[in-house]
């Protein structure tokens, strides 16, 4: 008979790193989302309870809390009036519709003054004071809202209130009291004005005349009394340079007269032929009678002798009349002297008045430099005096006929459906946090979960072979509840195939065939009893002599599990050596029988750790192909360790996702492999309706593929 140890290998790692260095390397550069899409397919019920969780708090909220309605009312600026500084000031700069003008506006909408006006004018204010007035004006303050359409002058004001009704008010109220607002401001506004105004004009009036009367009696204190704009000594020297320019004139013109008629008289002349005899009606008239007479004298003379009487009386009387034309030259040639000195005499006079004119003149530039300080400051207190009088009576004018800086455009509907709670937004709203409360809680419980889901993680984390993956019966579509059951009337399904797995595997890990398996787990539950009872019923279908042994005094699963009676044959009596062992007596046949622990009696449990359950398995070598011992867990039961050293193969049972890596890793620690040949881990109870929780490296990944070979 073999020794158990003797088909240990050196090194029981050796072939799981054989095996692992055999496999292809990883691929880094390339893009595989399996892992991503396996965490969210595992955690997917989190992620949609986060989701569920997010909607109905949504519902909740948006149910419980207060509804809000929002109205909304808009109106429309229009270009600002004139105010105080451009009425007084006329070159300053009118207000334009600028974007600070408009925000300007949204300000006094927003404004604690406008919520008074609104509160009042809608009543909500009556009859109350104190804390309770100002409760509802920061009410009515904190739900107005002010939105500018886009780079337009159009104003959308929307109030928020309990009642659609309240909503709509406020709306219309706040667009009204803001139209009329500007009316009044204006008003009021110019009504202002026009008192600065009257004030500031009965100063400058008197102002004005104050400085009028002192610049008209500085001009009579210095004799710069003027009618027409200059002094009366400037006209004065204006009209006296205007007639010596005349009199200077007319003297040169006498003199010139006078030069002239001495001039001829000089040359031999009679004098008849000057210019002012030539221009004398006496001497006309006299020229006339001469010539009459020097023809009668021609006349008698060609008639008479030289001592006619008549040619004597004609010659005579033509001589008086030559005479007194020569006394007249003579007194024209007077007159013209005369007139000259006249000239002469009126051009000195003329010239004596201007110099002493002019003296006068020098005096009083000397006083016009005070008179022209006193004339602008006249003048200008008049200018000022009559910008304001022109703006005072505008003000008059448009007293009355102001016009808002505003007008309303549409009016407030009472709204149909509260603005607040939004059903759909916060839907919406709660499905992307519950979607991201869903992610970070499958996060936080990947992170936290140690269970162990796929073979490569017993690879990886627990450094041992992975056996086989077992399905849960119910996850493969089997009519089967019993897994004992599944086995022996379908024995070629695939819940059947995973032991077989499960034997070829423990086999290969064995370097051959192990005739005493030994199947344990690391804590209770994890289903190790149903894989022992499942591994040998397989064994036996295969042909081969087989014996499953209850080795779990303290449960005593295998019993349970196959409801073995109290009157047969139990491992405590074999051992104690009460009964030989004797398979006709066991449960089943001679082929494969079962040795349960009838009764309860569980202080006997040295007998599986002392030389006689040793010398039981010899004698069972002798007679069994294959020897499945359910063992108790490893963690609680220590008598374990010490039946696992006597096993050629010692299988780990965990159960798929319950079964914590440190569990495994705790019970694997007490397994040395220089006492035990522990040949790997066999993942239990896989849900295979979860396949893509699985490892695409185990072959329960693909079931979908090959099913149809179990149909």
């Amino acid at each position: 008979m073999n020794d158990a140890r003797s088909i240990v290998p050196a090194n029981p790692r050796s072939g799981e790193l054989a095996h692992r260095d055999n496999r292809p390397p990883a691929l880094p550069d390339r893009l595989d989302l399996s892992e991503s899409l396996g965490f969210f397919r595992r955690r997917l019920i989190w992620i949609v309870g986060g989701i569920v969780f997010a909607v109905v708090a949504a519902l909740a909220i948006s149910l419980l809390m207060p509804k809000t309605y929002r109205a909304q009312a808009s109106v429309m600026l229009t270009q600002p009036t004139e105010t105080l500084d451009n009425m007084i000031n006329p070159v300053a700069n009118q207000p334009g519709m600028t974007g600070e003008f408009v925000d300007t506006q949204v300000e006094v909408i927003r404004s604690r003054e406008m919520a008074i006006r609104v509160a009042d004018a809608l009543g909500w204010t009556d009859d109350l004071a104190g804390d309770e007035r100002r409760d509802v004006l920061d009410y009515v303050q904190d739900n107005v809202e002010v939105e500018r359409s886009g780079a337009s002058y159009a104003l959308a004001i929307q109030f928020y209130a309990g009642s659609p009704e309240a909503a709509a008010a406020g709306a219309n109220e706040f667009a009204e009291q803001f139209a009329n607002w500007e009316v009044s401001a204006h008003r009021e506004q110019n009504r202002e004005s026009r008192r600065l105004v009257e004030e500031r004009l009965t100063q400058l009036r008197d102002q004005a005349q104050e400085d009028t009367r002192a610049l008209q009696q500085y001009r009579i204190n210095n004799n710069l009394l003027s009618t027409t704009g200059a002094t009366m000594t400037e006209q004065e020297i204006s009209n006296y340079n205007q007639q010596v320019v005349v009199a200077r004139a007319e003297a040169a013109e006498a003199e010139a007269r006078l030069r002239t008629a001495q001039a001829q008289l000089r040359s031999g002349s009679s004098g008849d032929d000057t210019g002012e005899a030539l221009g004398s009606g006496v001497v006309s008239n006299l020229r006339a009678q001469e010539a009459t007479l020097a023809g009668q004298v021609a006349n008698l003379s060609s008639r008479y002798g030289d001592n006619h009487p008549q040619l004597i009386r004609a010659r005579g009387e033509l001589q008086e009349v030559r005479s007194q034309i020569q006394s007249e030259i003579g007194r024209v040639i007077s007159n013209l002297r005369a007139e000259r000195d006249v000239a002469n005499q009126r051009l000195a006079s003329l010239n004596d008045s201007l110099s002493g004119a002019n003296s006068k003149l020098s005096d009083n530039n000397a006083s016009m430099v005070g008179l022209i300080g006193l004339e602008r400051s006249a003048e200008a207190s008049q200018t000022i005096y009559e910008n304001y009088l022109n703006r005072y009576n505008e003000l008059l004018a448009a007293e009355g006929s102001e016009q808002p800086n505003a007008r309303i455009l549409t009016s407030a509907e009472i709204p149909s459906n509260p603005s607040s709670p939004n059903l759909l937004l916060n839907l919406i709203l709660s499905i992307v946090i519950g979607l991201g409360l869903g992610i970070v809680m499958a996060y936080i419980a990947e992170a936290l979960f140690q269970g162990i889901t796929t073979g490569e993680q017993v690879r990886r984390e627990l450094g041992q072979n992975f056996l086989a993956s077992i399905p849960l019966l119910k996850s493969i579509d089997s009519d089967q509840t019993q897994a004992v059951t599944a086995i022996r009337e379908d024995p070629m399904s695939l819940f059947t195939e995973s032991f077989r797995a499960l034997a070829a595997s423990i086999d290969q890990s064995s370097q051959s065939n192990a005739q005493v398996i030994a199947i344990t787990s690391a804590m209770p539950g994890e289903g190790k009893t149903v894989m022992s009872c499942c591994l040998s019923h397989v064994f036996a279908h295969e042909g081969e002599r087989t014996v499953l042994i209850d080795c779990d005094i303290r449960r005593r699963g295998i019993t349970r599990l196959l409801n073995c009676g109290e009157d047969q044959t139990g491992l405590l009596e074999i051992l104690r050596g009460e009964v030989p062992f004797d398979p006709s007596d066991q449960l089943g046949s001679e082929s494969f029988c079962v040795v349960p622990i009838p009764g309860n009696d569980s202080s006997e449990e040295s007998l599986l750790t002392g030389p006689a359950f040793a010398d039981f398995l010899n004698d069972l070598r002798g007679r069994f192909d294959r020897i499945v011992l359910d063992l108790p867990p490893i963690l609680p039961v220590a008598s374990a360790r010490r039946v696992c050293a006597q096993a050629d193969a010692v299988v780990l049972a965990a159960r798929w996702r319950k079964t914590s890596t440190y569990a495994v890793k705790a019970a694997i620690s007490r397994l040395p492999s220089e006492h035990c040949n522990l040949v790997g881990v066999a993942l239990n109870q896989v849900d295979m309706r979860k396949r893509a929780f699985l490892d695409r490296s185990d072959a329960m990944f693909y079931y979908n593929r090959y099913s149809e070979y179990f149909d």
